[in-house]
């Protein structure tokens, strides 16, 4: 694995695939062999296996290592292969760094972004997918180069110059291991001016960064120095995770403050299981002292016939029937006791299902269910109630496919293997796909997650991945780990020194963090899936309640008050929750004569379908001739704000224009990365900009102008003031039985780049529901 520009980078592919079935006996070339894996470096592992590290380092010439990797060495097919990445990553950059700089901001940009863009702006996404290389048996076309070599600048013969290459080796013991478990590799790469070098110079904090696992079955001296497996917790033997997940919990109880639970919130019903045959739903008095308990994620899947109603409550206070648990919350039930845990909390069995009057009294709830929760286990593996998660893993994911290295002499080697596993990816398993499960786990203070990669742990302090490599992130990366800081006890006005200026920058630091882990959550939200779009606002009630408290935010309708002008300038991507295609513009039967869901200016009113923020990254968004003048909404239940909504206003004053407009794909398409209609200047019929539908209940009249009302304007450096876009919402009138009524709702969001179009626009004020 690469560090490049700030991101994780797969290690793409380069040598021809004959070179593949050339590997030497070591697994590498005569060079590597004298001197790099030689006696002294097994000699110094041996010797310094107490020590942080062993740092071996070589020099060789680019020509050399293209020459080894037409050989088959495998250490320098790896090494070669991440130059010519970092080089080609390079090169991209510089290139769209010079295209934006020459072009302006509008230049080869589009409402719904590009997907190199799209990649490269989310932590943990890589540019290039992994390589999976080819079959044994699969021969290339031309048995020259892989596929890969082709699709940019850089072949594997790219290498084949005089480019000065400085290399270290460095075993590192990574969290805390007692062995060598990475090994972090550094190129410095100096061509000397030769202009036949297409190779670029990275030198110094450019150099070359590479990550690989170490591993080998072998001791030295009965003594392992590195790992002598890929580490991986299977669920599907209680022998191997249920000590794992006991010594979690033990060190997190002990060490982490922030994840100690306060005791202050019970569930009003709990599956007591301290009789092992006969588990009963107990009903909690408030009156009696807090009890641990475990909670449980899931995804129903199929709907659970053996649920909790008004007539089985009696029934369940006795027992439960374990006949007809599906396997999940059978499986759910062992695993709690495994743990030593005494009660349960699951959703079916604790809320009445056909009781309205409990779902609204427990709803409210959730937020304290999950967050005084001693554990929450994740069952990420399970599509269905009826899976089960007892089970064993998939087989490990590499982004650099595992080989083998002999060190020292060929009579007594020792078999060092490499490779890098793939991180989890998290949006394969199927509860990431469920928009009820994502409040369940960011609430929780403690997360035992089953996955399909194997078990593992993450709390408000760390995270354990025994799947991943050493050096991976953590297994989820939204959280609301930042509302639970140190600053969130004092009282915002001061440091602890008295320091008012201090603490109030801090306390604006705080909220910029909340902001933006709200908006992470918003978009990973509304990429998930409700069986009941209805759903839309109480399925992320308790995270926007839990940030009302921790804030004293103003909640409306999936925005909050304090950053509405921001907040506003949402856009629809129409991404469902498979991630691998988008709905049209229309919008899917699914979502249609389903009631009112939220004004139309919010994003909650999109039944099904992602919604991201339109901000540029780079960009400096200021208000454009706009102002919010009054914002209000009704929800359904005025004690719990979070909730559905029944109505809602927004009142604004700004400059708005009527334009045409040619839609840019066919009535029921749509493209995330072409825009769905051009706006047309009244004026010279040319275009001045472009949107992005929200989806819509029926296709646009042609006929019909659009209203397009500014908000905001992109000032992107002080070298593009020139072209500054300006952006804001696609508006039509709300008719009525007597004709317009004045109110306008939100049918998309526009971006005109020639904003002097709006220099004879009047300042208006107007409602949107």
């Amino acid at each position: 694995m690469l560090s490049r520009h700030h991101l994780p980078q797969p290690i793409r592919s380069y040598e021809p695939v004959s070179a593949r079935h050339n590997e030497p006996e070591r697994g590498i070339c005569d060079r590597c062999a004298q001197h790099v894996f030689n006696s002294s470096l097994r000699q110094s592992l041996a010797k310094k296996r107490n020590a942080e590290s062993v740092k071996p380092s070589y020099s060789s010439l680019a020509l050399d290592v293209y020459a080894s990797v037409l050989s088959g060495c495998r250490w320098c097919t790896t090494v070669g292969n991440a130059l010519l990445t970092c080089s080609e990553l390079d090169s991209w950059m510089e290139e769209g760094d010079e295209s934006e700089s020459a072009d302006g901001p509008d230049a080869n940009m589009h409402l719904n972004g590009d997907a190199e863009d799209a990649q490269m702006s989310s932590p943990g996404k890589p540019v290039y997918p992994a390589d999976e290389g080819m079959a044994e048996d699969e021969e290339d076309p031309s048995d020259a180069m892989s596929s890969s070599e082709s699709s940019g600048p850089h072949t594997i013969h790219s290498l084949d110059c005089t480019a000065k290459l400085d290399i270290t080796i460095e075993f590192l013991k990574w969290r805390d291991s007692p062995v060598f478990n990475v090994v972090k590799v550094t190129a410095e790469v100096t061509t000397g001016g030769d202009d036949k070098c297409t190779i670029r110079e990275m030198i110094g904090e450019n150099a070359v960064a590479m990550t690989l696992e170490v591993m080998c079955t072998d001791t030295m001296d009965g003594i392992a120095v590195v790992p002598q497996r890929w580490d991986m917790v299977s669920a599907a033997s209680f022998d191997k995770w249920t000590p794992r997940a006991r010594a979690w919990i033990q060190a997190c109880e002990k060490y982490h403050t922030s994840c100690a639970t306060s005791g202050a919130s019970q569930p009003t019903r709990l599956i007591d299981l301290r009789d092992h045959r006969h588990p009963r739903l107990a009903i909690r008095s408030s009156s009696i002292k807090p009890i641990p308990y475990i909670a449980l994620s899931y995804v129903w899947g199929p709907k659970q016939e053996y649920v909790l109603t008004q007539a089985s409550l009696d029934e369940m206070q006795t027992g439960l029937d374990l006949t007809r648990l599906p396997r999940t919350l059978l499986d759910a039930i062992e695993a709690t006791r495994q743990l030593g845990f005494e009660y349960l909390w699951i959703d079916a069995l604790c809320i009445i299902q056909d009781s309205s009057e409990d779902k609204a009294q427990e709803l409210p709830r959730m937020a304290d269910t999950y967050r005084e929760s001693a554990l929450c286990i994740v069952v990420a593996s399970a599509a269905a109630a009826g899976d089960g998660f007892l089970k064993p893993p998939d087989p490990p994911r590499f982004f650099v496919d595992p080989f083998e290295v002999k060190v020292g002499d060929l009579d007594d080697p020792l078999a060092l293997t490499f490779g890098y596993r793939a991180p989890y990816r998290a949006s394969a398993d199927p509860i990431s796909s469920r928009a009820w499960t994502l409040q369940e786990r960011v609430l929780s203070r403690r997360l035992l997650i089953f996955s399909s990669s194997g078990v593992m742990w993450m709390c408000r302090e760390t995270f354990d991945n025994p799947s991943g490599a050493p050096d991976a992130g953590p297994p989820y990366q939204t959280s609301l780990s930042s509302i639970y800081t140190e600053a969130a006890k004092g009282d915002g006005n001061s440091d602890e020194d008295g320091n008012e200026d201090k603490g109030k920058a801090d306390t604006e630091v705080r909220a910029s963090e909340i902001r933006e882990t709200w908006m992470c959550i918003r978009a990973d939200y509304t990429e998930m899936d409700l069986s009941y779009c209805t759903d839309k606002l109480p399925a992320i009630s308790a995270i926007a309640a839990e940030l009302a408290k921790q804030t004293g935010w103003t909640y409306l309708a999936g925005m909050w008050e304090e950053n509405l002008f921001s907040e506003l300038h949402w856009r629809s991507t129409r991404q469902i929750p498979s991630h691998d295609q988008t709905l049209g513009i229309l919008k899917p039967e699914k979502t249609r004569n389903i009631g009112y869901l939220a004004p139309s200016w919010s994003w909650a009113s999109v039944g099904l379908g992602g919604i991201v923020d339109s901000e540029d990254e780079r960009a400096d968004r200021q208000a454009f001739n706009f102002a919010i003048l009054k914002c209000h909404v009704e929800p359904i239940d005025p004690a719990f704000p979070f909730g559905p909504v029944k109505g809602g206003y927004l009142l604004v004053s700004g400059k708005t224009l009527e334009l045409g407009w040619l839609s840019e794909n066919a009535d029921d398409e749509a493209s995330w990365d072409i825009p769905d209609i051009s706006l047309i200047d009244p004026v010279d019929g040319n275009s001045i900009g472009e949107g992005t539908l929200d989806p819509l209940d029926g296709p646009l009249d042609q006929s019909q102008k659009v209203t397009c009302l500014a908000m905001s304007q992109l000032r992107l450096g002080p070298l593009l003031q020139r072209t500054l876009p300006v952006e804001g919402l696609i508006l039509l009138p709300v008719e009525s039985e007597s004709g317009s009524s004045g109110t306008f709702r939100r049918i998309g969001f526009f971006r005109i780049t020639r904003p002097l179009v709006f220099d004879g626009a009047t300042t208006m004020i107007l409602r949107t529901e």
